[in-house]
Order: structure tokens, then C-alpha cells, then sequence
């Protein structure tokens, strides 16, 4: 089986391959790091030196050893920052690499977890690449963080001899439909993780209908619901405020993480209740920055004046006075990584991106954490049980079109009661559901000294 799945993988790459030379001249994302995927070159694993400077020995007898965890993109490390922070608290014998694969989770992981070892990027799935990544990793556990499942790479850590653990696990209803075309294959991919911990029952369910033993899955629950949150005080939030040209009774609409098809959605919405309202204020962060230029095209194609995010300063642009040739508010579109959560604190209703398009929504829980409702499309299959939990407890609003953007946003932005009300419920909800690193973190340290 391995033997087609490679002929295949080969053979695509072959193919495809004018098609992602042209992407990694073309684009800097695409450059980093792809002769780290291609070619891994780490570092060599170093032991630690004892007092008295003889090396510590590897992990044999729970004395020192290499933890390798992978969280492909920001979302992930953002999630694992506080697992990840307590190991290390707990086993500050332990070395630990943590790699990603896009280039924005590398520079999040550098930035919020320096204390680890390393930081490296995840190899492409060929044989040789990942042959060469885990002899010099050589790891003694190796921890992917929700479900990556890469053949070869998985088959290579368990010829090293290390265990594999899947934690914050999940199978999306269009995952759990393609592996099951291809169930025995992936019986015996999914053979070669000793533990898969999952977030909820049914994902606990779909993975072992796709072919893992009863013994071999936990349910520990969703990590995203314990990871830190930006804390502001109330100085810095004015600050802010006064950065971002808001006012004092103004109302913000934060569209956070949108995609492509998304913003066109939501700006004629916006266009819609500011008949009602002339104190409305929108600012849209795209999931990805370099398309700061495309929906600025958007926003003035609408009628609206955009500034980008760089372009404000402390000297004080006032951008809650519209431009002489706009009637309208203008619109702040953010081109810079890692702001959305402050963002969130300025909101007063907050959309949730990803999920007016079928990519499968972003994360809102930042947003419930500062006590936002939050509205999203019917595209929410990512965060699903989340979105459940959203729904159920009343934080939170599904549309199915663009009226119905609009109907829920005069609806919210007219009764101030309600948004507050919502927001309430939304922070209840994380807080009820917090634990899963700690039972995560329980199941590792059992395996660390087993090891």
C-alpha cells in the first residue's frame, strides 16, 4: 500500500511540479522554508550537560530526552502554547522541537514560545524527507497537535522507535468521508499512533469507525477552550481606540480572519445599517495579510475611503471623520499579524471569517472570551462542536445569506442589551469547558515514564 501511495505522491509531484516552482519564485510565503519541507536539515539533538558536565541520557528511565511537536499552522501553536508551557515547567529535562508548516506559524512559534529548543519547519511527505528529519530529530515521543496524518512521516517515527500521540484531536465530517473511501489504507496509517486523544465523542467516534482499537482512544476535550487570551488594561484599550479613531458610542464590527468572497458579503451589509446609523464603525482583518490590497479594491468600489492598518499612527490620523469625498465612515483594513484578538476588546459585535465560504470557519472563542457575540456563516465545520455549543447556549448567531447578515447586525447593533447578554453566555461557555490540557498533559506524562 505504501508502495502506490508513494508512486502516487511521486508521480502528483511530478506533475504539479511547473505549477509549485512558479509559486515558490513568485511568493515569499511559499520560499520559506521550502528546502527545509524538501531537504530537512535541523539541528542534531545536543544532551543536555548535568552539574558536573556529563551529557543527561535520552528519555530511557525518564532522565532527559526529545519531545518532538508538530502544530501545522497559528492556530494550532496558539493552541499549544499552554500545553506546551507546562511540559516544559513540568520536564525541564526534556528538550522539545516544535515544527509548522506554514511560515506564519513558524514566526508565532518563535515569538511566544522561545524557551523551547527548537523551531523547524514539518517535512514534505517523501520518503527521503522525512527519513532524514526524523534521524536527526530523533525523537523519543512525537505529539502532532490535532489529527496530521501523514503517511510516510508517521510509518518513520515508528520504525525510530519513538511513541506517537495525536492530541486535540478531531475528524471533520469531509475528513471522516475521505479516509473512509480509502479505510484500509488508513487502518493501517492510524496503526502506526499508540494514542489518539480526541475533543468530543463523535470525534472519538469517526476515528474508530475508520479503523483505530476502542483501547487506543481517549476523549479529553478541546484544547482551544484553555489557550491563553490578550489581557488589556484600560489605558491600553483607550489607547487603541484613540489609534483606531473610535470614539466613545461608537459601534465597532470587527470581521475577523476573512476569506476570499467574504468581504463583499460584509461590506454590503455594513452599507445597509449605517442607513440606520452614522456611528457605526467596520474593520476587516484578513486571514491573510497580503490581500490587504484587493479588499482595499473592495472598499472603494463600495464607496467607502480604506486605510490600512500602517498607515495609522500614535500622532493621531483621525479616522473616525470621513474623507471629504467619501460620505462614509472609512474602513480600517489590518495588514499586520497577530492584532486580532486586541481588536476583539474594541468590538462590539464581532464575524467570524472562514465561514460565509466553505473553508470551514475561524476560531471565535477569542472573541467569546472578551465577552463579543459573534455571527457566523453556515460554514462552521471545523469548530463544529464549538459551533453547537455556540448556538445551544445563545452566544452566538448562523446565517445562511447576506440579508440575514444584515438583519442580525441592525438587530444586535440596536438593542444594546442583547450583544452584552450574548457575550456573557459566550465566556460562560469557555469557561465551563477548560481542562483538556491538564487530562492531555496527564496522558504525556504517563508515556514519559514508560519511555
Amino acid at each position: 500500500m505504501y508502495l502506490i501511495y508513494n508512486f502516487l505522491l511521486i508521480s502528483l509531484l511530478i506533475l504539479t511540479f511547473p505549477f509549485w516552482l512558479f509559486k515558490v519564485l513568485a511568493k515569499e510565503k511559499h520560499r520559506k522554508g521550502f528546502l527545509g519541507k524538501l531537504f530537512p536539515n535541523p539541528p542534531l539533538p545536543v544532551a543536555r550537560l548535568r552539574s558536573n558536565g556529563s551529557p543527561t541520557p535520552l528519555i530511557k528511565g525518564g532522565k532527559g530526552g526529545l519531545i518532538h511537536i508538530h502544530a501545522v499552522s497559528v492556530g494550532e501553536v496558539i493552541v499549544a502554547v499552554p500545553f506546551i508551557n507546562e511540559l516544559k515547567r513540568r520536564h525541564p529535562e526534556m528538550r522539545i522541537v516544535l515544527s509548522t508548516v506554514t511560515p506564519t506559524g513558524n514566526e508565532v512559534a518563535h515569538k511566544r514560545l522561545p524557551e523551547i529548543d527548537h523551531v523547524v519547519y514539518f517535512p514534505f511527505d517523501l520518503p527521503w524527507s522525512v527519513k532524514r528529519f526524523v534521524n536527526r530529530i530523533q525523537p523519543d515521543i512525537y505529539i502532532s497537535v490535532e489529527t496530521e496524518l501523514w503517511p510516510n512521516f508517521l510509518r518513520q517515527v515508528k520504525l525510530s522507535g519513538a511513541k506517537t500521540i495525536i492530541i486535540n484531536g478531531r475528524i471533520s465530517p469531509s475528513s471522516f468521508k475521505g479516509y473512509s473511501k480509502v479505510r484500509p489504507f488508513m487502518r493501517k496509517v492510524l496503526s502506526n499512533i499508540d494514542l489518539f486523544c480526541m475533543q468530543s465523542e463523535e470525534d472519538a467516534r469517526r476515528i474508530r469507525e475508520i479503523g483505530v482499537s476502542e483501547k487506543a482512544v481517549r476523549v479529553t476535550g478541546n484544547m482551544k477552550y484553555d489557550q491563553k487570551f490578550v489581557e488589556m488594561g484600560e489605558d491600553a484599550v483607550l489607547n487603541k481606540m484613540r489609534l483606531f479613531g473610535i470614539n466613545e458610542g461608537d459601534k465597532v464590527i470587527v470581521a475577523g480572519s476573512t476569506h476570499p468572497g467574504e468581504d463583499e458579503i460584509i461590506l454590503i451589509s455594513y452599507k445597509e445599517c449605517l442607513k440606520d446609523d452614522k456611528k457605526i464603525r467596520l474593520i476587516i482583518v484578513p486571514r491573510h495579510t497580503e490581500r490587504a490590497g484587493d479588499i482595499e479594491k473592495l472598499i472603494e468600489n463600495a464607496g467607502f475611503k480604506a486605510i490600512r492598518r500602517t498607515e495609522l499612527t500614535d500622532s493621531g490620523r483621525d479616522t473616525s471623520l470621513p474623507h471629504t469625498a467619501y460620505p462614509l465612515p472609512p474602513i480600517i483594513v489590518v495588514d499586520t499579524i497577530g492584532e486580532l484578538s486586541t481588536l476583539y476588546i474594541l468590538a462590539t459585535i464581532v464575524i467570524i471569517g472562514g465561514s460565509f465560504v466553505p473553508h470551514g470557519g475561524q476560531n471565535p472563542l477569542e472573541a467569546m472570551y472578551y465577552k463579543k457575540p459573534v455571527i457566523f456563516g453556515e460554514h462552521m465545520f471545523n469548530f463544529q462542536q464549538i459551533t453547537e455549543e455556540i448556538l445551544s447556549g445563545g452566544a452566538g448567531m448562523m446565517v445562511e445569506k447576506g440579508e440575514d447578515l444584515t438583519r442580525m447586525l441592525k438587530v444586535l447593533l440596536n438593542d444594546s442589551g442583547k450583544p452584552k447578554e450574548m457575550g456573557e453566555k459566550g465566556y460562560r461557555i469557555i469557561i465551563k469547558n477548560r481542562g483538556a490540557v491538564e487530562r492531555n498533559l496527564a496522558i504525556v506524562g504517563k508515556f514519559l515514564t514508560t519511555c
